[in-house]
């Protein structure tokens, strides 16, 4: 079950030191964290450089007016909400405040009880803010979220280990080969966890490009290289108390193991042209379907970042290890295509023989393409791809028979093949039903088939 919500991280614009004290003592007393800043141009650095839940700007500053901090955060889409601080004849520049995105304004001095509810539910729209923007980049993938079919001893088992890793703060690495469901573990383990109310982010190491992959991790500030015309928050910020997901992990390259070592060790890191550090609070799950000792002893992983990513290892068995679970997600998929077709047991011995190289990825896609090809209620082996079904070894020309025979051998060949189903098997050789009918007859076994 997830653990009731985090504190609220704060941030306050004041620059009367007292009032400022007032409200860092009271926040803090109620379990939140605060940092005071003084300046408009001391709020943004801020900003720029920690995640907030809450910011409450006073609109009167020596070096501008907390306006100025609203703007900044529209501009650069930082995932904080404001509470304006207003005195009593600033009602018109809160009103200005809320158009520029403010959540809501306090008049100074503010009731304290009015103060915790509106940090609170502002704090709420933060971090639903940060859950869409997680749940977008999703729908662009067009990524789905399906649960974890299994009837298998060995996969209830590493299932079991999840769920007792999933509330410890260890990193977690999943190992299996392409198509088992490593994602869907980590997912699954995130949603069994403590930071479920926080983002999931899924990072594949292979398909980022080597020149760009540090800038997505770690973001990067404006002007830190050709194109980086605005200050860019990386996914590691992005997942701010939730969870990494680093698929393909054994595909980084040396350098960046080194550079991620380092955010592990420390959870904070530098953007890519930053000169101050960012901090973090991330739990960071793998993923490899490389044997990463192999790597390491081969001098293409580093030993001590994979005993840093090896908390809790959950190894993924490949379909042709639970050839038990392949009728039970055959009809899963057949659920979630909305179909009502069934599977013929000649399809099913031919799925369940068949070594799946793609693992569950591929017998998804076999599956869908049968449901939406086949022409028949019923799924057979003969609308499953040739490339699955078993290769039959060529037969070795008999030069030892007559014409009669060889006929003969090959009609009962095919008849077999068919299940002995005389209407199918004429319909296989071209023939009249009745035709085939009289050859049976003459061979003494037309009531046998």
């Amino acid at each position: 079950m997830p653990s009731a919500p985090e504190r609220i991280s704060v941030l306050v614009l004041e620059d009367d030191a007292a009032f400022a004290g007032v409200l860092q003592e009271e926040l803090r007393g109620r379990g939140h964290s605060v940092e005071i800043t003084r300046s408009v141009a001391e709020a943004i650095d801020q900003l720029g450089d920690a995640t907030f839940d809450v910011a409450l700007l006073d609109l009167q500053l020596p070096d501008g007016s907390g306006l100025d901090v609203l703007r900044v955060i529209g501009t650069e889409s930082y995932p904080v909400e404001a509470l304006v601080l207003t005195g009593k004849a600033e009602v018109q520049t809160a009103l200005e405040a809320m158009k520029l995105g403010a959540y809501d304004y306090l008049s100074k001095p503010p009731r304290l009880e009015e103060l915790y509810v509106l940090v609170t539910k502002a704090a709420e729209k933060a971090r639903l803010r940060r859950e869409n923007v997680v749940l977008r980049t999703r729908l662009r993938r067009h990524e789905s979220v399906l649960g974890f079919v299994t009837d298998d001893a060995a996969t209830k088992q590493v299932l079991a280990t999840l769920e007792r890793a999933a509330s410890a703060v260890l990193p977690v690495l999943v190992h299996g080969e392409t198509g088992t469901g490593k994602e869907l573990l980590a997912r699954a383990l995130h949603e069994h966890s403590p930071r479920s109310t926080f983002p999931f982010v899924p990072i594949n190491c292979a398909a980022l490009p080597e020149n760009l992959i540090e800038s997505e991790l770690f973001g990067h500030e404006r002007g830190s290289f050709t194109g980086a015309i605005d200050r860019k928050t990386g996914l590691f910020e992005v997942a701010h108390r939730g969870t990494v997901f680093l698929d393909e992990i054994g595909e980084l390259s040396l350098p960046l193991q080194s550079r991620l070592l380092r955010v592990l060790e420390s959870q904070e890191f530098f953007r890519v042209g930053g000169t101050r550090p960012v901090k973090v609070d991330v739990r960071v799950v793998s993923a490899t379907n490389r044997d990463l000792p192999v790597e390491v002893e081969e001098g293409r992983f580093r030993g001590d970042l994979y005993y840093r990513l090896n908390g809790v290892t959950l190894r993924v068995p490949p379909l042709r290890e639970r050839r038990g679970d392949i009728p039970l997600l055959a009809r899963h998929f057949l659920d979630r295509a909305g179909t009502s077709r069934s599977l013929d047991p000649d399809a099913v011995e031919v799925l369940k023989s068949y070594d799946w190289p793609g693992n569950v990825r591929e017998l998804e896609m076999v599956i869908g393409r049968a449901a939406l090809l086949c022409p028949s209620p019923a799924i057979g082996a003969r609308d499953l791809p040739l490339e699955i079904r078993p290769r039959v070894a060529p037969r070795v020309l008999r030069t030892d028979l007559t014409l009669a025979d060889m006929e003969k051998e090959y009609i009962l060949a095919v008849l077999e093949r068919n299940r002995r189903h005389r209407g199918r098997t004429a319909d296989a050789l071209g023939i009249d039903p009745k035709t085939l009918y009289n050859r049976l007859r003459g061979w003494g076994i037309a009531d046998e088939a």
